[in-house]
């Protein structure tokens, strides 16, 4: 009688194990459409036998826990794979933005501008004296000058707001740490510890997703407790550890020149090379902020060499009065004097004529800069200009040289200058400014076309200058060794071109390892609704032959106590 309520009884704990099981079948098939669902598998165990004379029965099956269905190691190559996809695609967009900033697809484009400016040159040199060819190379070189400025504003925009993303992305990280960490302690106390067998499945789940979303943000690693906890780590760093979590912040960094994620407690820089957070960095310093410096240097070389030019000619007629267009440290060397470029031992004319263009004398100024301590100052070179009789020289209280003829029927020009002085003074000059930023056409030009430089050997000799001006931009130039300004813009565009189509291979092989890792995820987590239907048959089965067990049994049972 005793081992027939003892079938009766594991048949009852068989029914038991049929009902959880199919409950979890249930609930997996309940949530087959829910995102970020992993899939449960009811964990069982045969029930430890007992001896019987010589026999050891068994007593049935036994229900260990409720567990979800992950292959950790693939969850973490996923979740790098996806950090890297994230950097990757986000640096994409970065260049596609880049790209829509440099294209020439429209007349504003910069090697369309280059290139009007360079024909308004040539159309000029066909007819010298025509006023309205002289004014169209200004209107030119004003749209010139605007693309330019325009392009860096453009490109300094995208920079500030990836910089700012950084301070949005640590607000992001430092949300789904925060919520990580509640969820350790929450899947702790649910779990006891580790001392129940059963995974804290809707809790897991959710975690398994804010892991994901940190995933995209920067580059984890994850350890899981044997309490059911995970620490996650950061380079050397934990952000996570039990409950504790660490906040980061973002903070402007002088010696990069902007925005740093950074961890508030240590005060040290997040190790985060890869993801959104990586991938901003690297738009804000490495996309716009290299096309930045590369758009600096263009314009810089723009103004040097067409400057270089102009300023030893001559126009229509001559200055009564000129003002430098960049100030100066006056008293020190030439090297120190804070000019956009140094210049070169060697001399200029400065030239007094007549209302008629005619010379009435002719000075040459020395320019001495052979690294001893006799070398010129901004001061002494104006020194030099103010001895010329009938001109007056001075540098101001702000550091701008001021030349006035001292006569009202003559003016002064420049010629010859092989130091380059007037032009890094800015003084007889084209372009106004040092860089993209600032570059403009010089207001003495707008407000008197008749001043652009033509000639090279006096007022109405000859159009030298304006000859050298065209296809200046094509030139080879020393400072540049010996690269033009057009091959400055064409390296340029030809990088970025190149950068982007490495970019673009690189998101596609990531996004497509990525996919075959999540593929591999989704097989191992995800609801299959036929392997689930099988499930739901076996336990279906295992609960009728248990009940029919208990039915024999009980019949046996009934029989037994009639005899």
């Amino acid at each position: 009688m005793g081992s027939l309520l003892g079938t009766i009884q594991q048949s009852v704990g068989a029914l038991g194990v049929s009902q959880i099981g199919l409950q979890v079948v249930g609930n997996n098939i309940a949530n087959a459409n829910t995102p970020g669902f992993i899939r449960q598998r009811l964990e069982q165990s045969s029930a430890i036998g007992t001896r019987e004379g010589s026999l050891i029965v068994g007593h049935g099956v036994r229900p260990t826990g409720v567990v979800q269905q992950v292959d950790q190691q693939l969850f973490e190559r996923m979740l790098s794979a996806q950090t890297s996809v994230s950097g990757s695609d986000s640096l994409l967009r970065a260049y596609g933005q880049l790209e829509e900033i440099t294209s020439d697809l429209s007349d504003r484009g910069l090697n369309n501008q280059l290139s009007l400016f360079d024909n308004a040159l040539q159309e000029w040199s066909t007819a010298p004296n025509d006023p309205s060819l002289r004014e169209f190379v200004l209107l030119q070189a004003e749209n010139l000058t605007e693309t330019i400025r325009d392009n860096r504003v453009d490109a300094i925009a995208r920079k500030e707001l990836y910089n700012g993303n950084l301070a949005t992305a640590a607000d992001e990280v430092n949300t789904i740490i925060k919520r990580i960490a509640k969820q350790n302690i929450d899947i702790a106390t649910i779990e006891g510890g580790g001392s129940i067998q059963s995974d804290a499945t809707g809790l897991r789940d959710q975690r398994y997703r804010d892991l994901e979303s940190l995933a995209q943000y920067i580059n984890i690693n994850i350890q899981e407790q044997s309490t059911g906890v995970i620490n996650v780590f950061v380079g050397g760093d934990y952000l996570i550890s039990n409950g504790i979590f660490r906040e980061v912040v973002s903070s402007y960094n002088p010696e990069i020149g902007g925005n740093e994620v950074r961890i508030a407690e240590t005060d040290s820089a997040l190790s985060a090379n890869d993801g959104l957070i990586g991938a901003a960095r690297a738009a804000r310093d490495e996309v716009f902020g290299d096309y930045i410096e590369r758009l600096d240097r263009i314009a810089s070389s723009l103004i040097r060499s067409v400057n270089r030019v102009h300023s030893q000619g001559q126009g229509g007629s001559g200055h009564q009065q000129l003002i430098s267009t960049n100030t100066t440290d006056a008293g020190v060397p030439l090297e120190d004097a804070g000019l956009p470029f140094v210049p070169e031992n060697g001399t200029f004319d400065i030239d007094i004529v007549d209302e008629f263009g005619e010379t009435l004398s002719s000075h040459r100024i020395n320019v001495r800069n052979l690294g001893t301590v006799d070398d010129s100052t901004i001061t002494s070179v104006v020194a030099d200009i103010n001895a010329i009789d009938g001109l007056t020289a001075i540098v101001d209280a702000s550091g701008f040289v001021e030349i006035r003829s001292d006569a009202p029927t003559a003016s002064f020009v420049f010629r010859d200058d092989n130091s380059g002085f007037l032009a890094a003074v800015g003084l007889n000059t084209f372009f106004t400014g040092s860089s993209a930023l600032d570059i403009d056409v010089n207001p003495v030009l707008l407000e008197n076309s008749d001043r652009l430089a033509i000639s090279k050997g006096g007022i109405g000799s000859d159009t030298d200058t304006l000859n050298e001006l065209i296809g200046i931009m094509e030139e080879p130039l020393d400072f540049l060794g010996q690269e033009s300004v057009r091959g400055l813009y064409e390296q340029a565009i030809t990088g970025i071109g190149q950068r982007v189509a490495l970019q673009q291979s690189s998101s596609e092989g990531l996004g497509d390892f990525y996919a075959t890792l999540q593929s591999q995820h989704l097989a191992v987590t995800g609801v299959n609704i036929d392997e689930e239907s099988i499930q739901m048959i076996s336990y279906q089965r295992a609960f009728q032959a248990s009940s029919r067990v208990i039915a024999t049994a009980s019949e046996m049972l009934e029989l037994l106590v009639n005899l």
